[in-house]
């Protein structure tokens, strides 16, 4: 949640947004997020030492759907706010979300923060046992050599808004997003192996929406 908030404050300033708490906005907050292992750590913490209290933040600083909530709150917005977790996806619709909120006129702008923090080892060894993590350490997208993920972990944040409203406020525009699209690869030979024809399909449909 903390670095969440750090990269939305940089993103809202670096749009030129002058944020008035007192002034409710109807922006929303969509965030791609896993759970996150700091509590793991909190809770090892708790068990192995006699005394230790639990504060409330321990929890509610730990909780998914807290994260998305935390930014509205502490900016005003009033529009939805979203944790989605669709693993590796998860930044990606929650950006087709927020798109689809700005179309449809149900908020004027969107914070959209994709967040993975691995505070512990747990999952990469897991996912080593389970042979999902490449063993050349190297990601090979679409390669027939890959053999598997390379598992990292950090935070971003961009604002969305019309274009109209951008070009309007002379704001700087990095880019546009001309279509979006999702999709699952319903059945395939695993439930983490992809499905070409998925996606395909999800391309093709993104394409088309542009």
């Amino acid at each position: 949640q903390r670095k969440l908030l750090e990269v939305a404050y940089e993103a809202l300033e670096d749009a030129g947004m002058i944020v008035d708490q007192e002034e409710k906005r109807d922006v929303g907050v969509y965030v791609g997020i896993n759970p996150s292992s700091y509590f793991d750590l909190v809770v090892d913490y708790m068990n192995h030492s006699k005394g230790f209290e639990v504060h409330s933040h321990a929890m509610v600083g730990n909780m998914s759907n807290i994260a998305a909530a935390s930014i509205s709150h502490l900016y005003n917005f009033t529009g939805p706010a979203l944790a989605i977790d669709t693993a590796c996806s998860s930044f990606l619709v929650a950006l087709t979300q927020a798109v689809a909120a700005i179309q449809d006129k149900r908020i004027s702008g969107a914070v959209v923060g994709g967040a993975s923090i691995l505070a512990t080892p747990h999952v990469h060894q897991l996912s080593r046992n389970a042979g999902i993590c490449s063993s050349t350490q190297h990601t090979k997208v679409f390669d027939q050599e890959a053999d598997g993920s390379v598992i990292g972990e950090g935070a971003v944040v961009v604002y969305l808004e019309p274009l109209t409203e951008a070009v309007r406020a002379n704001k700087h525009i990095y880019g546009v997003i001309r279509g979006t699209a999702v999709n699952n690869d319903g059945y395939s030979l695993g439930i983490m192996a992809p499905n070409p024809q998925g996606q395909y399909e999800v391309l093709r449909a993104a394409y088309n929406d542009a």
